[in-house]
């Protein structure tokens, strides 16, 4: 008989991508499913996988980059494609789920094992929607390419003994600008400084928010000479530079509605602060 299999389609950005494939590895491993993640480039992250990480050595387990056909395969089928990947997918998968059906399942407790186990099944996703065992190793299945890593660790020999990380999101994210605004960062990191001798990392897709932060704190912030931009390769591989020197760092201050702060500590087991206006 055929093992069975899970399809994934990791959705979003960086971070996004990686809690949805370490999430769906956990689900393959109780299942004892084969797990298939087809990985598309588009706006939000216009990269292939092989120029970020290595492959990931699990057996059962296959990364593919979307070719021309995939578009009317797996594809999560939208008004852009004419909805044309459903009648393909009603044929070849016994369940489906779309990604915001996977958010609101993953908020409603919904029980994915018994949703995945003995059935072909498609999932798309861009949250960590299946809760991982205790002793699992989250996100230790990526592995950033030698001359990523290399670059990392360089970097990160200029830290202290206490750097802090700092995540400002900015750009489309108008949930982050308006829940995270600029002085909460700036009044938490004085207040740090007030106590400890602290650098900062600091990683913002925001040139103004970066030159501001520069201005206020002078020597005191380390970051990437590198503008953000996710529409490029070598942007991506610079927002996954970022994410991992976030993780070296003693603990993260973070931004609502972006994962990539939280994902960045939950990488390094280190301490997350999630700085937002209190409510009214």
């Amino acid at each position: 008989m055929k093992k069975k299999y899970i399809l994934l389609v990791p959705v979003g950005g960086l971070a996004n991508r990686m809690k949805a494939i370490d999430s769906a590895v956990a689900l393959r491993e109780r299942t004892n499913s084969d797990l298939h993640i087809v990985w598309f480039r588009d706006s939000g992250l216009n990269c292939r996988f092989d120029q970020l990480f290595e492959p990931i050595d699990i057996p059962g387990v296959t990364v593919t980059e979307a070719t021309f056909p995939d578009l009317l395969r797996y594809d999560r089928p939208r008004r852009k494609n004419l909805f044309l990947p459903r009648l393909f997918q009603q044929w070849q998968f016994d369940s489906r789920i779309y990604e915001m059906q996977t958010l609101q399942l993953f908020y409603d407790n919904f029980d994915f094992y018994n949703w995945a186990a003995n059935r072909n099944v498609y999932i798309a996703a861009f949250v960590y929607f299946y809760p991982a065992p205790k002793d699992w190793d989250c996100f230790s299945i990526f592995k950033p390419l030698p001359n990523l890593a290399q670059e990392i660790e360089s970097r990160r020999a200029g830290f202290g003994t206490n750097t802090i990380g700092v995540h400002i999101r900015r750009t489309d994210n108008a949930i982050s600008i308006a829940q995270s605004p600029t002085h909460l960062f700036i009044n938490r990191m004085e207040k740090e400084l007030e106590q400890n001798n602290d650098t900062f990392y600091l990683a913002t897709d925001s040139e103004e928010e970066k030159a501001l932060i520069i201005e206020r704190f002078g020597e005191k912030i380390l970051f990437s000479t590198q503008k953000a931009d996710r529409n490029t390769p070598a942007g991506i591989q610079e927002a996954l530079i970022e994410l991992y020197l976030l993780s070296h760092t003693q603990q993260v201050l973070g931004s609502v509605h972006s994962s990539y702060s939280e994902t960045a500590a939950q990488i390094g087991r280190i301490p997350y602060e999630l700085l937002q206006n209190k409510p009214e």
